[in-house]
């Protein structure tokens, strides 16, 4: 029994790891800070986020307006933020956003 729950943690653990390992390297387009500062992102349900005509987007519980050029394209069909808190005031601050491609390419301009 003591083997099985060894192996099942070690599975949690190397799942959760990877599940995160596609945000290390990721980087905001305008800020250029890193995404992930540990564990800062993570997918959001699609009923958290609004589009905005000018293909941006609105992140509800913290009422982010993120600008379309913040905006990246997430590698799965879902939506992903990275947040983070300011150490004084306790704050949420957008770190990174990620939108399904489908979402994305429908503000994009069409190529010339």
């Amino acid at each position: 029994m003591r083997s099985f729950i060894l192996t099942a943690m070690y599975v949690a653990a190397a799942t959760g790891a990877n599940a995160h390992d596609w945000y290390e390297n990721k980087v905001d387009p305008v800020t250029k800070f890193k995404c992930c500062g540990g564990y800062d992102c993570r997918a959001i349900p699609q009923s958290s986020v609004r589009s905005r005509v000018d293909g941006g987007y609105v992140y509800l519980p913290d009422d982010f307006n993120i600008p379309r050029d913040r905006v990246q394209e997430s590698p799965d069909d879902q939506y992903h933020i990275c947040e983070n808190n300011y150490v004084i005031t306790n704050q949420p601050y957008l770190r990174c956003f990620f939108a399904p491609r489908a979402k994305i390419s429908l503000f994009l301009p069409a190529p010339r």
